[in-house]
C-alpha cells in the first residue's frame, strides 16, 4: 500500500488536464471497489471532492464526498486519512457557511496540514483566520491563534492585513477593523469558496463588531457609533435597523434621542428580550393553527 498504484497516477493525470468525466468515472469505480484498502478508497473519495471543488465549487457533490469519506474513516481509516479529512471538511464547511465547525477543523489541522493537492498552506491559514474571526469570541480567537505557531508566523510575515483584522477586532479599534474588512472583501469576492457568500461574510463580520461594541452599554448615541466605526450616521442607523428587524441585534433605535438602546450587558434583560421575541413568534404560530382548525370544525 506504500507504492502509488497505476490507477492513482492516471487519476491524478486526468484531474490535472481537467477531464472531469473520465476522472469522476475512474474515482467512482475505485471508491466502489471493495477489494481495495480503506486508504486507497479514501484517496478516490478525496479525488471526487477535488473534482467538485475545482469545477465550480459544486457544494452538493463536495458534501456527498465528505459523507462517503466519514463512512470509510469510521470503518478504519488511519491517522493520515483522518487528518486529510479535516482539511477537506473544513473547506466544505466554509462553502456552506458553517463557520463554527470550519474554525474547529482548521484549528485541528493547521499544525499537521499535508493536503497540498487540495490547496496550499497559505490558503489554509487565510481560511483558518477568516473562519475563526467570525466564529470565535474575542478571548477564544486570540487563544486559538496563539496556540498555532505556524499561523502566527504566517500572519506576521505573509498576511499583515489579516493580522490587522484580528487584532483590531480584539482591541476594539472598529474603524481599523472596517478598513481591514474592506480589504478582505476584495480578496474573498474572487475566491472560489467565498465568492458566493462574500457579502454575507462581510455583513456577519460587521454584525459581530456591533454586538461586541453594544454589549457593554445600556445606550449609545448613533453619532458615537458612527465615529467609532468611521462611517456616517445614516449608514449605522440603516444597518442597525436592519439587524434589529431581523432579530440579530437585541436593541432598538430611539429616533428622538438619536441613540441605540440595548439591554446588552444585563443578562436578565437580554434573556427577557429573547423570551419576548420567542413568545410572540410562537403565539402567532398558535393563533394561525387555531384559525385553520376553527375553519374546518363545526362547533
Amino acid at each position: 500500500d506504500s507504492e502509488t498504484p497505476v490507477w492513482q497516477d492516471r487519476l491524478d493525470y486526468l484531474c490535472s488536464i481537467g477531464d472531469k468525466e473520465a476522472a469522476t468515472a475512474l474515482a467512482t469505480t475505485k471508491y466502489e471497489d471493495s477489494t481495495l484498502t480503506t486508504n486507497r478508497r479514501l484517496d478516490a473519495i478525496f479525488a471526487l471532492f477535488r473534482i467538485a471543488y475545482f469545477h465550480g465549487c459544486n457544494v452538493k457533490d463536495m458534501g456527498k464526498a465528505i459523507n462517503k469519506a466519514h463512512e470509510l474513516v469510521d470503518k478504519g481509516g488511519d491517522w493520515r486519512s483522518r487528518n486529510k479529512l479535516k482539511a477537506y471538511e473544513a473547506i466544505y464547511c466554509l462553502a456552506v457557511r458553517d463557520y463554527s465547525h470550519a474554525a474547529d477543523l482548521f484549528i485541528d489541522c493547521v499544525s499537521t496540514f499535508e493536503s497540498y493537492e487540495l490547496v496550499d498552506f497559505g490558503t489554509i491559514i487565510q481560511y483558518c483566520v477568516l473562519a475563526c474571526a467570525l466564529a470565535l469570541e474575542r478571548h477564544a480567537l486570540q487563544a486559538a491563534l496563539r496556540r498555532q505557531g505556524a499561523a502566527v508566523q504566517a500572519l506576521r510575515s505573509r498576511f499583515p492585513e489579516l493580522r490587522e483584522l484580528v487584532e483590531s477586532l480584539h482591541e476594539c479599534r472598529y474603524a481599523d477593523f472596517l478598513k481591514s474588512l474592506a480589504w478582505v472583501e476584495t480578496q474573498i469576492c474572487v475566491d472560489p469558496v467565498f465568492r458566493p457568500h462574500y457579502q454575507h461574510y462581510v455583513r456577519e463580520a460587521r454584525l459581530k463588531a456591533y454586538v461586541q461594541l453594544l454589549r457593554a452599554y445600556r445606550s449609545l448615541s448613533l453619532d458615537n457609533i458612527a465615529d467609532t466605526f468611521g462611517v456616517s450616521r445614516e449608514f449605522v442607523e440603516e444597518e442597525i435597523s436592519t439587524f434589529t428587524a431581523a432579530v440579530r441585534l437585541q436593541c432598538r433605535i430611539d429616533a428622538v434621542a438619536g441613540c441605540v438602546v440595548t439591554g446588552a450587558g444585563r443578562g436578565a434583560d437580554a434573556d427577557r428580550s429573547h423570551l419576548y421575541q420567542a413568545t410572540i413568534r410562537e403565539g402567532d404560530l398558535l393563533l394561525n393553527r387555531v384559525k385553520k382548525l376553527a375553519s374546518v370544525i363545526n362547533f
